[in-house]
């Protein structure tokens, strides 16, 4: 005779928690819905937890898996592997359930949910100090957002700590990506989880009467080591997304000007630098103080390991690239609107062997699109170079020094100018320069440099209107193309003008990148209709190249300040 499977199956892993594990699952024997089984994975560790959960006699079958230590994903799915129950249930070894929470899951599992999620207050035991009250607050900030009327459940909703699901939906969908928490790593599983189930068109909803409380007694150390696996885990997330890029830039980041300002040049500092500040900002938890000032540091420390963690984790590798934006390669001084925008010929080719010197690798727009759409990684110190406007004088100055050292660059020709002029820097006193005609650009292409597209007119796009803009960023790739080119690619924004709206217009006229002037790095967290550029300019010696792009990425009142105290054009 076969048992009929229980209606609940109830996945917990742990890992050297036993007071902790113990304690929640003797919590279970208050369920008011008794149809349920446990299983406990035993993920790693050597506290006795495995022996201390077999001691226990509860009323409810309980099975206790042992491992060795492989992350929460990988012990989810080995729990789920082991149950036999029509709907999973994740929950983590901190959590203490209410004795409504499993009859609140199956209240909306039949009301037509394939997912729930629940509530997950802060447990009154824990330990009052500064983590505590930041975990309860964010729980109760979370139920509040979530009972307004048509809120939408956000990927960072999707927490394993107290989640169901029924056996078709997990099973479609894979279950869990070891990955993210391969080595016992921290973070990333539920929110790539919760993503490809949404992407499947499952239903999801919250209960907010399905309540489990979280016992949280986690070390401030291992806390600050979380927020730095989140950061990884992030970034991985989008690796592995690209499409979630966006998702990036609602991450932790500094709330005050003096954060900003002192903590921005850590993130590429040597972990020993950041030493102090941890010991610090632990000691400072330890001790119990809860105060605003304290609280403030604590957590801006917690958000300079996170995005140490997302810049560490790079893309496995992959630091991002830095791209130079020139424009002329000749003489402009005596041009009082282009003097800046003319870097010599003697001048672009030492900055290369400079660049080539201090370990930076040139790479080509193939290989950005690659490393943004998740393919293979970007060398360490790469760079991309490009070119505003098809300057006539690129030809031979940019393809010899290029060709000369093998390095691939872009170069982004005005559509409605080719043979013509700088008509649009003309109307505010400058000297005419000639542009590249369509041979010329056919030779920057077979001496390997790719051509982009710089609008039809050089106009700012945020200027117009939309039909102006859709006709400048379509028109221009048309033009070039008629030239006998390939069709343009990328796209650089005249003058950097740019806005989320025209970034989107430019994907819809089928660039796979649009360039900006803002500083920055491009890498896969970043939008790439919207990629950072530094502009180089005549004024700038190898050494302030340099600084120009270790800068790049740090907030911006900072950098110009920096800049202008070496005697840099900003």
């Amino acid at each position: 005779m076969t048992a009929t499977p229980p209606r609940f199956s109830v996945v917990i892993p742990t890992y050297e928690r036993r007071p902790v594990i113990t304690r929640g699952v003797a919590a279970l024997e208050r369920q008011s819905e008794r149809d349920f089984e446990v299983i406990v994975v035993v993920d790693g560790g050597r506290d006795g937890s495995a022996d201390a959960l077999r001691a226990l006699r509860p009323s409810f079958p309980l099975t206790v898996i042992e491992q060795p230590n492989m992350g929460a994903a990988q012990a989810r799915n080995r729990g789920a592997a082991a149950a036999s129950g029509e709907i999973l249930l994740t929950l983590d070894d901190d959590m203490e359930a209410d004795p409504a929470m499993l009859a609140e899951h199956d209240r909306s599992h039949r009301a037509g949910a394939d997912v729930v999620l629940g509530d997950l207050p802060i447990h009154p035991g824990s330990p009052p100090n500064m983590l505590s009250w930041g975990v309860g607050e964010w729980a109760r900030l979370r139920r509040e957002r979530l009972l307004e009327p048509g809120a939408e459940i956000r990927l960072d909703d999707f927490l394993t700590g107290q989640l169901s699901i029924s056996r078709a939906a997990y099973d479609a969908v894979g279950g869990f990506d070891s990955g993210f928490t391969r080595d016992g790593l921290f973070g990333g599983e539920d929110i790539d989880f919760g993503y490809r189930l949404r992407k499947a068109g499952y239903e999801i909803v919250f209960n907010p009467a399905a309540v489990s409380y979280q016992y949280y007694d986690v070390d401030p150390g291992a806390y600050l080591r979380r927020a730095s696996e989140t950061g990884r885990s992030d970034r991985e997330l989008v690796f592995k997304h690209p499409e979630l890029a966006g998702r990036l830039a609602a991450s932790p980041s500094f709330k005050t000007r003096r954060s900003r300002w002192s903590l921005t040049p850590l993130l590429s500092a040597p972990d020993l630098c950041c030493r102090p500040l941890r010991a610090l900002a632990v000691a400072i938890a330890r001790g119990g103080r809860t105060g605003s000032r304290a609280r403030r540091f604590f957590f801006a420390v917690r958000t300079l390991e996170y995005l140490r963690g997302a810049r560490a984790a790079g893309g496995r590798g992959d630091s991002g690239a830095v791209v130079l934006a020139y424009h002329s390669l000749s003489d402009l001084s005596r041009d009082r609107v282009l003097a800046e925008y003319g870097v010599t010929p003697p001048r672009f080719a030492a900055q290369l062997d400079m660049l080539s010197r201090r370990g930076h690798r040139f790479v080509a727009l193939d290989d950005v699109l690659a490393a943004l759409a998740g393919g293979a990684s970007l060398p360490p110190k790469a760079v991309l170079v490009t070119f505003d406007d098809a300057y006539a004088d690129l030809v031979p100055a940019a393809s010899a020094a290029l060709s000369e050292r093998g390095i691939p660059a872009l170069v982004f020709a005005v559509g409605g100018e080719i043979g013509g002029s700088n008509r649009w820097d003309q109307g505010i006193g400058a000297a005419s320069q000639p542009l590249l005609d369509a041979a010329g650009l056919r030779t920057l292409v077979e001496a390997g440099i790719e051509i982009g597209a710089h609008g039809v007119t050089h106009r700012p796009l945020t200027s117009l209107e939309a039909p102006e803009v859709r006709a400048e960023l379509a028109d221009a790739a048309t033009r070039i193309e008629s030239n006998g080119l390939p069709r343009p690619r990328a796209f650089a924004y005249p003058y950097g003008e740019w806005s989320p709206e025209i970034a989107l217009e430019a994907g819809r006229c089928g660039y796979l990148a649009a360039f900006t002037i803002d500083p920055g790095v491009a890498d896969r967290g970043s939008d790439p209709r919207a990629l950072p550029r530094i502009e180089v300019l005549a004024s700038d010696s190898p050494a302030t190249l340099r600084l120009k792009m270790l800068t790049c990425a740090w907030p911006g009142p900072l950098r110009s300040r920096i800049l202008r105290l070496v005697g840099a054009r900003v």
